[in-house]
Parts: structure tokens; C-alpha cells; sequence
């Protein structure tokens, strides 16, 4: 069921997930001037998978929504829900977009997954998932972005171990009670010893974020096991770029939306 928000250009969906036994929320942007097809992006808000909202994705969405359509997934928090429920909760919401991609007038065939900070963890444990499990009917994902994701339980970088009061540590533990789960692949992609045949990337960091290490060194192995990658480090402090404060937010959105342009 939908209902649509003209103040914020969205429409409110939803679906019933088998993995949470609950219902998840999602708004569907589409400011298009135009109704021909275009790719669907399903994107994860940012937070430290303790923290975060769908509003965060608010204003990125509303900018991508100029020239495609795109979802965004109020997943479940940690510690309440945690992995690996998480992100069977994103597959399952990866599944509703290719199964409904046509009824907002985008290509099931055309899907990307978007999202930053732990959500950008999330974003490219589905890239896995879809490669691994693949995806019904005509569903295809084509590309992830990743902006300044969380990939690395072990906060083992330089610019990790240089960061002050960070507040990962707790993130992590939240999201990964059993120990064990900090070397699964869909938990922690950074470790990951197979990432042939993912889907193209484009990776975005800041200069100031404690992330861009473990970001830049997953785009340097995409590479290396033949992922076509875009890797951009953009300018910015403490503020995310996927909030419109930060200095660098245009930038980093039009970055986004040309990537997402080249596949329409």
C-alpha cells in the first residue's frame, strides 16, 4: 500500500519482511520531469547500524529523484534487530524493488543499491547477496554506491585507529553480538576473499572521515578481482556527505546522480 507526500515529493510503501517478522517502511522519490523508464536506486540510510533514520536520506533522495527513482528502506536498528537479520532485511527489500520497479515507472532490469555510512555496509552486502542468490524475473543490479560505507569490523586502518571518540566501537558490537560474524563477507566486505562479478561501483569518501581508509582500500580489491570502480575522495569534515550541511553534499550528489545517469 502506498500513500503519497506532496510536501516531500514521496510516496510512503511498504512490505512485510519474513526475516524481521515485521513490516518495513519505505518512501519512494520520484521528482522526474519526464515518465520514460529509468534505473530504481534503493538506498540505505546512514547511522552506525545503532543509529539513523530514513529522514537522513531525505535530502540525497530528493536530489537523485530528479533524474530516477528511488527507494529508500527503514531498515531495522541494533541491537534491537542486528545481523545477520539486517541485511536479509535489505535483500528482501531488494527483491521489492525489482519486483515493483515497473509500477513506479523504472527498470527492474536497471537496479542500484546506494547508501552510506552503515548503510553503505548494507549496500554492498546485497551486491554479494544479489550475486550470490541472484534475483527474480527480469530483476538485475547493475551498480552500488557506496559513500564512506563501514566495512571493516576490526577498525584495523590508519585513519580508524587515528580517529578520536569514534564512536564505531559500539556501532559494531551492537550489530555483530557474536563474534564470529565479524569475518563473514556479508558482514564485513572489506575482508572478503571473493568479489568477482559484483556489481560496477562508485565509492565515495571525505579527506576528515575515519572510514575513507577501509573505502579506499575495498575499492582498491574490487579492482583487483575486475569490478569496474569509480573512486572519488571529496572535501569534508565530520558532517556525512549525504547531509546537506556538509560542504561537499552538491558534489558528492552530482556525482552520484552522473553514475546513475551513465546507466539509464
Amino acid at each position: 500500500m502506498s500513500t503519497l507526500n506532496t510536501n516531500h515529493h514521496f510516496q510512503e510503501a511498504s512490505f512485510h519482511s519474513e526475516a524481521s517478522a515485521g513490516d518495513i517502511a519505505l518512501r519512494v522519490y520520484d521528482k522526474r520531469a519526464t515518465s520514460s523508464a529509468t534505473p530504481l536506486v534503493l538506498y540505505f540510510h546512514g547511522g552506525l547500524f545503532n543509529c539513523g533514520k530514513m529522514d537522513d536520506a531525505d535530502a540525497i533522495a530528493s536530489v537523485l529523484a530528479e533524474n530516477t527513482v528511488v527507494v529508500c528502506v527503514d531498515y531495522p536498528l541494533a541491537p534491537k534487530l542486528h545481523f545477520p537479520t539486517t541485511v536479509e532485511v535489505a535483500f528482501e527489500a531488494l527483491l521489492w524493488a525489482g519486483k515493483h520497479a515497473t509500477k513506479y515507472g523504472a527498470q527492474a532490469s536497471k537496479l542500484i543499491v546506494a547508501g552510506d555510512q552503515a548503510g553503505g555496509n548494507l549496500a554492498a552486502a546485497v551486491a554479494m547477496m544479489a550475486r550470490d542468490r541472484g534475483l527474480a524475473g527480469k530483476a538485475k543490479l547493475i551498480a552500488q554506491v557506496l559513500i564512506n560505507p563501514m566495512l571493516d569490523p576490526n577498525q584495523s586502518t590508519l585513519s580508524m585507529q587515528l580517529a578520536e571518540d569514534c564512536p564505531c566501537r559500539k556501532a559494531w558490537a551492537d550489530y555483530l553480538p557474536v563474534s564470529s560474524d565479524a569475518m563473514h563477507p556479508y558482514a564485513a566486505p572489506l575482508l572478503s576473499r571473493r568479489l568477482q562479478s559484483l556489481a560496477s561501483a562508485l565509492i565515495i569518501t571525505a579527506d576528515q572521515d575515519p572510514l575513507r581508509d577501509e573505502a579506499e582500500q575495498y575499492a582498491a580489491k574490487l579492482i583487483t578481482s575486475g569490478v569496474p570502480v569509480q573512486m572519488r575522495r571529496l572535501r569534508a569534515a565530520k558532517t556525512s556527505l549525504a547531509n546537506p550541511a556538509c560542504v561537499s553534499f552538491q558534489e558528492a550528489a552530482g556525482i552520484v546522480s552522473q553514475f546513475i545517469t551513465d546507466f539509464s
